[in-house]
């Protein structure tokens, strides 16, 4: 039988299009395996959205040439969409090459089956010997499918629902509308579909993703709030959380309505970019009242539990310190739960890479420190405010003693004992615990989301991923938790 082993670089919703691409090659007959070294096929499945992005690619498909010796190799994804004959020329170990959504294509190459000819770069036809074809489209005709029907690189009890592909908006340093093409959304019936079956699985809480969430169903007449609730009328499913939303383009009342259906979390992710009116201009993001602080206070008023995310873009063209002590101060007045940050990079084929005024790289990294000392600080004191309170945690993953260095947990154990502490009876626990052989359990109350935030640790022996329990939350960083069992 032949295996498949896939790594996936880049967002959420490259996950998506690796669980479907899995999908497919698991309904040709082929094993799905997670340890490279047992796989005859590789795949690589790239990012291309900016430059770290992309030398990220570059550097692990290098290794993986490096280490395939027999087996198949094969790449696809947002950067060979836009470099794959640039891949085929300098890589001349790999086997397929494909842009985005060609995920049957790349089965049927992989597995040595005619690729239609429609798909294919019409410079490398299939006929040549010796040259491996470039199955890459126009973006908005690449063919997607095998959503509804997946394996999942998740835990077991979470999945990311990808609601729609592309966007519409073309902000001025974004090459996404370029490489994934304009906005085409689901059909309700679709995606209700998908996460029916998803639950039936064991699945108990999605993450709806997109590029833009807040505008799906404008080219097709069905809405967000439509789609939300049909899921939330999925029986047996727990927590729907709502990522990737243009606060410019959805009302303070649409998220409201959202927030008021039973089975969303009480969780907003709503990517602001900065909050210079002039910088938010020259990105061509949406702004005016929808993107004030007061549009943020107005979502919170009477919901004090109200998580809010959002990330910020530092170092675009013209940035100076007047905007940046702009952002601060936004920041300082809304009072984000989480925050994240990433650097401006000049892409091809956007205005912004064309602009004058260029921000130096060390500039922007000591915007960024500046940025994120003052957010760590709002965390912290949002954090400190759930002290003491029980919360529903959901289990994702269990460590043994064993393994705490090699996942990590240990550096988060340290982090925690530096924390904020309800008192010396729970720290004094807290040492008692770490000290002792015990597996700790790695889970999420709503205020955090899967992949993307801290977690919540705790003492649960015999635990098991996908469980609930309730747990007081005793000790915070601006970032994690340490809960007992409550």
């Amino acid at each position: 039988m032949r295996r498949v082993w896939c790594a996936t670089l880049g967002c959420d919703k490259n996950l998506v299009d690796s669980e479907a691409l899995l999908g497919h090659f698991a309904r040709r007959g082929v094993q799905i395996v997670s340890d490279p070294d047992d796989a005859d096929i590789w795949v690589l499945n790239t990012c291309g959205f900016i430059d770290a992005a992309r030398e990220d690619s570059e550097r692990t498909l290098r290794e993986m040439c490096e280490a395939k010796e027999h087996r198949l190799l094969a790449v696809c994804g947002c950067w060979s969409q836009e470099h794959g004959e640039a891949i085929r020329d300098r890589f001349p170990d790999v086997d397929v090459v494909a842009g985005v959504g060609q995920f049957a294509n790349v089965v049927a190459a992989c597995l040595g089956q005619e690729v239609p000819s429609a798909v294919l770069a019409p410079d490398f036809p299939l006929a040549s010997p010796g040259v491996v074809p470039v199955m890459v489209d126009l973006p908005a005709a690449a063919p997607y499918g095998g959503l509804v029907v997946r394996p999942l690189l998740t835990p077991a009890h979470v999945a990311f629902v990808k609601i729609g592909e592309g966007c519409n908006c073309h902000c001025t340093f974004c090459r996404i509308p370029l490489i994934r093409g304009p906005q085409r959304s689901r059909p309700v019936a679709e995606i209700v579909t998908e996460v029916t079956g998803m639950v039936a699985g064991g699945v108990r809480e999605v993450q709806i993703v997109s590029q833009n969430t807040t505008d799906y169903g404008r080219e097709t007449g069905e809405t967000l709030l439509q789609l939300v609730t049909a899921l939330s009328g999925v029986e047996d499913l727990r927590w729907i959380r709502l990522l990737y939303l243009y606060s410019g383009l959805v009302s303070v009342d649409d998220l409201r309505r959202l927030l008021d259906l039973p089975k969303v979390a009480p969780y907003l992710d709503l990517p602001i970019q900065h909050a210079s009116p002039r910088l938010l201009k020259a990105m061509k993001r949406p702004g005016g009242e929808k993107s004030s602080a007061r549009f943020f206070q107005q979502l919170r008023d009477g919901r004090e539990d109200l998580v809010l995310r959002t990330t910020v873009l530092l170092g675009f063209p013209g940035e100076e310190e007047e905007d940046v002590e702009q952002l601060a101060d936004f920041l300082a007045e809304v009072r984000f739960d989480h925050v994240g940050t990433h650097h401006f990079s000049p892409e091809a084929g956007t205005p912004a890479a064309r602009m004058e005024e260029q921000v130096p790289g060390e500039v922007v990294l000591d915007r960024e420190a500046l940025i994120t000392d003052l957010q760590s600080e709002i965390s912290l004191s949002r954090m400190e405010g759930r002290l003491g309170a029980v919360h529903e945690v959901v289990i994702d993953e269990v460590v043994t003693t064993e393994e705490l260095d090699e996942s990590g947990v240990d550096e988060l154990v340290e982090a925690l004992a530096d924390g904020t502490w309800c008192g010396k009876r729970e720290r004094a626990a807290f040492d008692g615990v770490v000290a002792a052989p015990v597996s700790l359990a790695l889970g999420r109350s709503y205020h955090f989301g899967y992949d993307l935030d801290g977690a919540v640790l705790l003492p649960l022996p015999g635990a098991a991923p996908g469980d609930v329990v309730k747990a007081r939350f005793v000790a915070v960083t601006p970032y994690d938790v340490w809960g007992e069992p409550a």
